[in-house]
């Protein structure tokens, strides 16, 4: 038996929106088709350039029972005050190209960046955070 890599990660929000703008504006990702042709207020995939849908976006509001009651049968029920932060996951990394191009990216963007270089592995990284508090991992082997 083996496990491959990892193929996407899901984000639960009411801050769809503001989500779909830092994957696509700061990141670089694709605002993609999801299956079935949802309604575009319920949620969004977002596609690395290799056309892969990497991360799944579920939007849901607090106001809007017949919503909250789909995305709690689909996705399982969770408390809505665990939804900030990566919860009990630390970080989603991601590897990259083009490392000062990103820095300076943020930057124009007012994405704050902390970055890291691990002399070891001759790996440059960059930690931005999502608006939803996910902490972000961009790695540049090399680069």
């Amino acid at each position: 038996m083996q496990i491959g890599k990892i193929e996407h990660y899901n984000i639960r929000t009411e801050k769809l929106a503001d989500t779909v703008r830092f994957y696509t504006d700061v990141l670089g990702f694709r605002n993609g088709p999801r299956p079935g042709n949802p309604p575009a207020h319920t949620g969004a995939w977002l596609f690395n350039e290799e056309g892969t849908p990497v991360v799944h976006v579920t939007a849901f509001s607090r106001d809007d029972p017949e919503r909250m009651k789909w995305v709690n049968e689909y996705l399982g029920h969770r408390d809505l005050d665990s939804l900030k932060g990566s919860g009990s996951i630390d970080h989603v990394a991601f590897s990259g190209l083009g490392y000062d191009e990103m820095v300076a990216r943020c930057r124009a963007l007012d994405v704050p960046v902390r970055e890291r270089f691990v002399q070891a592995l001759n790996l440059r990284q960059i930690f931005v955070t999502d608006p939803n508090g996910i902490s972000i991992e961009l790695n540049y082997y090399g680069d």
